[in-house]
């Protein structure tokens, strides 16, 4: 074997790989010799130091003997071929010892520093996440504590140096990714690391400002207060400058602390990739990647117009505003009518004062012309998550404190186009310097200090000039006074006249003359109508009526789906037509300028256009020009009758049978998808439930807007949405999606109830009801749930009588703080088991031996408990991994740990946590990683409790889901405080206690004290 071929590890327990990956067997003396060789790294190690390295002072005394024999079994290992008498290649002689002859990079610790220095020349570079993906590769190769049971001084000296470059690797990989605008994300792994090295005050200023900068500031002052406590009492001194200076600027909300970051380092960011629990020790290992503070860069502005056209004197005075130098927020709101170019100005000037707003541009479409304008706290949401903040606080004054605080300090750009109001913008303008607002709307807006521009329509000769970049200059020039008469007619409007140039363009053999004679005709007909405040029906009217029957009918019924895009599946599902077929008549409408791509085969309606087609889907019907004749209705437009009901059927079946498809796959055994309506639309399938889980996401907007707009149809059945809602169940479980359902449901029940559909309006209550109950509404949901119940005993409908006794359980037990409420809820699973046994519903029944275990343990009756979730356990296996599954196993896991078993708790938990994973069900992992968190809390892992149960919370928080966030809490603080960190502990405790008496949960043992406070 040659010594080129071998490989050699340190980051772990010492081995010697051959050149086949084998692990060759050496003895721990001989891996004590080995190590101090290879940290050599081919030099001389004489014997004395070698004798001294492996036993120390007390060596014994045929050591050098013992020594020299240790050697010779090692050359025959590393050299099994060797020829005797010969010489050693691999381990060979010295003057005065022996050397290792080992190759570059053969090992682990030359391929981590060599990681370690292309990441420090990467963050050199501005590359941080460059820096971050070498880093991160630098600790993968970490397999444990170094030179694992490996005896004598040398090694216990080597030991402790290569732990503390890890630890100094690990803070600057987690610097770097701070850096990268991971701050909820770091709160875990800081958690962790703090509680194992509480004298660190760099990783505690770390921890600090990522709990403050992801809306904890109890928290955070609660973290300076415990490392206060920690360094007096422990070293008898005051905290540094760093840790000081910190915490005064949180004190006084220092903006700047959301622009610069602290220069010590110490951050977080993905689990470590070592073994938990090594006694890392100070940095001082490789040279610190340094960079000062970086948030993420948005840069959401849509791309310009290309054929932006005009607007000379518009553009340099927004120019003017937005480049000015001011101590105040910049606000400029461009007003005008629809179609009248606000977005395209504002997306021109946005583009040209980019370079002033080097931290980022943010844009929304607000949908000011929307049945259900964009709100504030939504788009507070997209923004923070934008800015790098991982958890968004609930709430609008919330979130609107956060949003104002990442962006102190900052240049930001901040286009809001599309406001209806002034009251829908105001939580989303900054108020810091430096920052600026761009701000659109049909309505003019009252703003204090705002540079106000009102649009007008363009001038004649700016309306020629689009005309000719579309047309073509040759054509407009051969006909100059029939081009004048054609943008007159358009009323110089740039939406208008951009219509009409493009089926100009599209139609060579016409005449600019031609058009305008058409257009005469269509406004003299037409002239009555009106869209909104902008009469432009006549030149809408002129581009749909040169579409062909099979375009204007797609063109009408594309537009019926509510949600800000429309996929070409759901597009076909309104066409009866192929996907292919669908694709191609939308890219016509394109071409044409009534439709406008979004993304890969997702396409968008212009407001204007939208309620146009919609307009035209009305007249289509039977009997409605003759309606139309007697006067122009100021209703919204919404389009109703027989093509358009029908379309509207097709779009609920075809929804309805795709998640049919996918809530089969979540269920395996569950009865409930043949409870739901028959189908005729072939359904997009999947293969496994993951596939159709990204197809409910990618589609949850269309989705939700046909569950709202079947609620408002008169007239037409809510049974086929409210199956529909039914199906969603499983996604609404794995999700968390119940903060976008509730609405929906809501509205489907009370129409359900209007139209006399009772077994619809039982699907619709169930639905809102268990989702109540999950955003921690109780009492709202009990009473939507006893709705249904009594609506299911009047009708005798018993197709979801077992869910029904199921959610009752789950909303009995949730209130429960007696034994008798304990047993009444006890009660109701066992019946609703019963009715899953009769029907043959095995996920149901399942599901309900499940929670059957909670009030079981609340009763004292561990053991019974245990049976019934082993048994559960047993009959979900052969299905695969399932969140039925993984129920069981968590409530195993739980019930274990009320048995005093915590070891086997973690075991159970653990296997239940992969699971999830597996499922990809994000929600059922975050309940998983409480119960983990305060499983390893009982073995007194208080470190590693920690981290999972801040995981929980912050994924809590994200979802929406107070319950567990009250959970999540009530551990993290107990934990905390086993831990010695009592202040920061005190502040997730009353935090805790606040959220369970909002929720109406009852307040738990360890909450008590609270209660007494002021």
């Amino acid at each position: 074997m040659h010594g080129d071929e071998l490989r050699y590890t340190l980051l772990g327990p010492v081995k010697v790989l051959s050149g086949a990956g084998e692990s060759i067997p050496v003895a721990p003396q001989q891996r004590a010799i080995l190590a101090m060789l290879i940290a050599r790294r081919g030099r001389a190690v004489t014997i004395d130091d070698l004798v001294h390295g492996v036993w120390g002072p007390s060596a014994p005394e045929r050591a050098r003997s013992i020594l020299q024999s240790q050697v010779f079994e090692l050359r025959r290992k590393l050299e099994p071929g060797r020829p005797p008498r010969t010489a050693a290649k691999v381990l060979a002689s010295a003057p005065v010892g022996y050397r290792l002859l080992i190759a570059k990079d053969a090992c682990d610790v030359d391929r981590f520093d060599r990681d370690v220095s292309e990441a420090e020349r990467a963050a050199g570079d501005g590359d941080r996440e460059g820096a971050r993906q070498l880093l991160c590769s630098a600790l993968s190769l970490w397999r444990g504590e170094p030179l694992a049971g490996v005896p004598g001084p040398h090694a216990e000296s080597l030991r402790g140096a290569l732990t503390e470059r890890r630890l100094a690797t690990v803070e600057t990989r987690i610097r770097l990714e701070l850096e990268l605008g991971a701050h909820a994300e770091t709160v875990p792994e800081l958690t962790l690391l703090v509680a194992e090295h509480p004298l660190r005050e760099g990783l505690r200023a770390q921890l600090i400002l990522a709990l403050y900068r992801s809306g904890r500031q109890a928290e955070a002052l609660a973290a300076y207060a415990d490392g206060r406590s920690v360094l007096a009492t422990e070293l008898g001194v005051a905290p540094g400058a760093e840790l000081s200076d910190l915490h005064q600027r949180i004190l006084r909300a220092d903006p700047s602390l959301t622009a610069d970051l602290p220069r010590a380092a110490a951050s977080s960011g993905p689990p470590l990739t070592g073994v938990p629990g090594i006694a890392d020790g100070a940095a001082s290992g490789p040279t610190a990647v340094t960079a000062r503070y970086r948030h993420p860069t948005p840069a959401q502005l849509p791309a310009p117009p290309a054929d932006f056209t005009g607007r000379a004197a518009a553009v340099g005075q927004l120019l003017s505003a937005l480049d000015a130098e001011s101590p105040h927020i910049v606000v400029s709101a461009v007003s005008g009518l629809g179609g009248v170019g606000k977005t395209a100005l504002a997306l021109h000037a946005g583009h040209r004062v980019r370079d002033r707003y080097p931290d980022g541009q943010l844009h929304v479409d607000l949908g000011g012309m929307a049945t259900d304008p964009v709100e504030p706290d939504e788009v507070l949401g997209r923004f923070l998550r934008a800015l790098g903040v991982g958890s968004v606080p609930d709430g609008l004054d919330e979130r609107t404190a956060l949003y104002r605080s990442v962006l102190a300090g900052r240049r930001v750009l901040v286009l809001l186009d599309n406001a209806a109001h002034s009251r829908q913008i105001d939580p989303l303008l900054p108020n810091t310097s430096g920052c600026a607002a761009l701000v659109t709307s049909r309505a003019k807006l009252s703003l204090p200090s705002a540079h106000a521009f009102e649009l007008d329509v363009f001038s004649a000769e700016e309306a020629l000039a689009l005309m000719s970049r579309i047309v073509g200059p040759d054509r407009i020039a051969a006909e100059p006074e029939a081009a004048a008469a054609l943008v007159t007619a358009c009323g110089q409007l740039p939406l208008a006249v951009r219509i009409v140039s493009a089926r100009l363009a599209q139609r060579p053999a016409w005449t600019v003359a031609g058009l305008v004679e058409r257009l005469a005709e269509e406004q003299h007909r037409l002239d009555h109508i009106k869209i909104g405040d902008l009469a432009v029906d006549a030149t809408f009217r002129l581009s749909y009526d040169q579409l062909t029957p099979d375009l204007a009918r797609a063109f009408r019924l594309a537009s019926l789906a509510e949600g800000p895009v429309l996929s070409v599946p759901m597009a076909a599902a309104l066409l009866d037509r192929d996907e292919q077929q669908t694709r191609s008549l939308l890219e016509q409408l394109v071409d044409a300028a009534l439709l406008e791509p979004s993304g890969k085969w997702h396409y968008r309606y212009h407001d204007l256009l939208r309620l146009f087609a919609r307009a035209r889907a009305k007249e289509a019907e039977p009997g409605a020009r003759a309606a139309g004749a007697a006067g122009a209705s100021t209703a919204p437009v919404r389009a109703e009758g027989a093509e358009a009901d029908a379309a509207l059927d097709r779009l609920v079946d075809f929804c309805l049978a795709t998640v049919r498809d996918a809530y089969r796959l979540s269920r395996p055994g569950c009865t409930t998808p043949d409870e739901l309506a028959a189908t005729c639309t072939t359904p997009v399938r999947f293969e496994r439930f993951a596939t159709g889980q990204e197809w409910v996401r990618r589609e949850l907007d269309t989705l939700l807007g046909v569950l709202r707009t079947a609620a408002r149809r008169p007239g037409v059945r809510t049974a086929p949405a409210a199956d529909l809602l039914l199906a969603l169940d499983p996604f609404g479980e794995s999700d968390f999606l119940w903060p976008h359902l509730n609405g929906p449901a809501a509205a489907l029940a009370d129409a359900a109830a209007r139209h006399g559909e009772p077994a619809a309006e039982i699907r619709a209550r169930y639905m809102l009801g268990g989702g109540l109950w999950q955003v921690g509404r109780r009492d709202e949901g009990r009473a939507q749930v006893e709705h249904a119940m009594t609506l299911s005993r009047a009708t005798g409908d018993e197709a979801i009588r077992g869910q029904l006794l199921n959610v009752s359980g789950l909303l009995a037990t949730t209130g429960a703080t007696t034994s008798e409420g304990h047993q009444a809820a006890l009660a109701l699973f066992r019946e609703s088991v019963a009715v899953h046994v009769q029907r043959g519903n095995l996920w149901g029944e399942l599901e309900s031996r499940n929670n059957t275990a909670h009030p079981l343990r609340q009763l004292g009756r561990l053991p019974e408990a245990l049976d019934c979730l082993a048994d559960a356990l047993g009959r979900a296996a052969p299905l695969g991994w399932t969140l039925v599954r993984a129920y069981a196993q968590s409530g195993h896991a739980q019930t274990l740990l009320s048995l005093g078993r915590p070891a086997e708790a973690v075991a159970s938990y653990t296997e239940a946590l992969s699971g999830c994973q597996e499922i990809g069900s994000e929600h059922m992992e975050l309940i998983v990683e409480r119960g983990l968190g305060e499983a390893l809390h009982a073995l007194g892992q208080y470190g590693q409790a920690a981290a999972h149960l801040e995981r929980s919370l912050a994924g809590a928080q994200r979802l929406g889901n107070d319950p567990l966030r009250a959970l999540a809490l009530l551990a993290l603080g107990t934990t905390l405080s086993a831990a010695g960190h009592a202040e920061r502990a005190d502040a997730c405790l009353r935090a805790a206690h606040a959220l369970h008496l909002q929720l109406g949960i009852p307040v738990p043992e360890p909450l008590a004290a609270y209660s007494t406070d002021d």
